[in-house]
């Protein structure tokens, strides 16, 4: 069992499990789950992530995450 930290940012704090919340929280992940399955636990839509980081550096969703690692999801940036 892996101890992992998530913190969702700007727009994706909705996705938080207290709506809109923006402290970090902790989940309790099965060995082998990936950044990928993260996502999809916490039902946040692929299209409004924009940046995946594990422990401050770039990660894709095939990240196998490990315990006591930090997680932090950013949206999509939009400007002109």
């Amino acid at each position: 069992m892996n101890k992992v930290e998530i913190k969702l940012f700007a727009s994706l704090r909705k996705y938080h499990p207290n709506s809109g919340d923006s402290e970090a929280f902790t989940m309790d992940l099965n060995d082998k789950t990936s950044l990928g399955n993260l996502i999809d636990k916490l039902k946040v839509p692929r299209q409004e992530i924009g940046v995946l980081m594990v422990n401050g550096t770039w990660q894709k969703e095939n990240y196998l995450l490990q315990d006591e690692d930090r997680v932090g999801l950013f949206p999509l940036i939009g400007g002109g």
